[in-house]
C-alpha cells in the first residue's frame, strides 16, 4: 500500500477507469494525473505491448491473477475493444480528478445555462407581469367608467319611467277631457236644436194666435157691418 501511495503521488501519473466484472461483483476504477500504462498480450512485462492506455480510459475487468495482473477489455479511447493484461495496482475505483473536473465543468456550464435561461424566463415573467398589470389597470378603469355609465343610465331610466308614468296619466286625463268635451258638445248641440225647436214652435204659436185673432176680428167686423146695413 505504501508503494502504491508513493506511485500515486508521482508526477505524470495516469488514471485508468475500469469496470470490474467478477462473479457476483462489479466496480469501477479510476487513476489520476497524466500517467500512461501498457496493455500487454500476457500477464508479464515481457509480453508484447498491445496498446498504451491513458488516464481516465474505461476498461472491463475480465480476469485477475495472484501475480497482480488483470485481463481487461478496453471500453473507450486508444485500443478500444482490445483485450490485454495490465498491472492491477494501476487500476482504482476513484473517479480521476481530470474526469471529476470535466464533469464539474459540465455541471457548472449546465448551471450557468440554466441560470441564463432562468434569468431570461424571469425577464419574460416580469414583462408579462407588467403587461398584465397594465391590462388590469386599464380594465379596472374601463369597468369604473362602465359602472358610472350604468348608474347614469339607471338614474335616467328611473326619470324616464317617472316621466312616462306622468305622460300616461296626462294622456289618460286628456282622453277623458276630450271625451267629456265631445259629450258636452253633443249635449250642447242637442240643447241648441231643442232651443231652435222651441223658438220655431213659439213662433208658429204666435203666428197661429195672430191668425186666429185676425180671423176673429174679421168676423166681428163683418157682423157689425151687416147689422148697420139692415137697420
Amino acid at each position: 500500500m505504501a508503494g502504491l501511495y508513493r506511485l500515486l503521488r508521482l508526477p505524470g501519473f495516469v488514471c485508468v477507469a475500469l469496470l470490474v466484472v467478477l462473479p457476483g461483483a462489479t466496480w469501477a476504477a479510476y487513476v489520476t494525473d497524466t500517467f500512461e500504462i501498457t496493455l500487454r498480450s500476457g500477464p508479464t512485462n515481457g509480453h508484447k505491448i498491445v496498446a498504451m492506455l491513458r488516464s481516465g480510459q474505461a476498461v472491463q475487468v475480465l480476469e485477475k491473477n495472484e501475480a497482480g495482473w488483470a485481463l481487461v477489455r478496453v471500453l473507450d479511447g486508444p485500443g478500444k475493444d482490445k483485450e490485454g493484461w495490465v498491472i492491477t495496482r494501476y487500476l482504482m475505483e476513484r473517479v480521476p480528478w481530470e474526469k471529476q473536473a470535466a464533469q464539474l465543468r459540465q455541471e457548472n456550464a449546465a448551471i450557468k445555462s440554466s441560470l441564463t435561461d432562468s434569468d431570461s424566463q424571469w425577464l419574460r415573467y416580469q414583462t408579462r407581469e407588467k403587461e398584465l398589470t397594465e391590462t388590469l389597470e386599464k380594465t379596472s378603469r374601463e369597468l369604473e367608467a362602465l359602472k358610472k355609465e350604468y348608474q347614469a343610465l339607471r338614474e335616467g331610466s328611473a326619470d324616464y319611467l317617472k316621466l312616462k308614468e306622468e305622460l300616461d296619466k296626462t294622456q289618460a286625463a286628456l282622453a277623458e277631457t276630450q271625451a267629456l268635451a265631445k259629450r258636452l258638445t253633443q249635449e250642447n248641440e242637442s240643447l241648441r236644436f231643442s232651443q231652435h225647436v222651441k223658438w220655431f214652435v213659439a213662433g208658429a204659436l204666435v203666428l197661429l194666435c195672430g191668425w186666429l185673432i185676425g180671423l176673429a176680428m174679421g168676423r166681428q167686423r163683418r157682423k157689425k157691418a151687416t147689422g148697420l146695413h139692415f137697420s
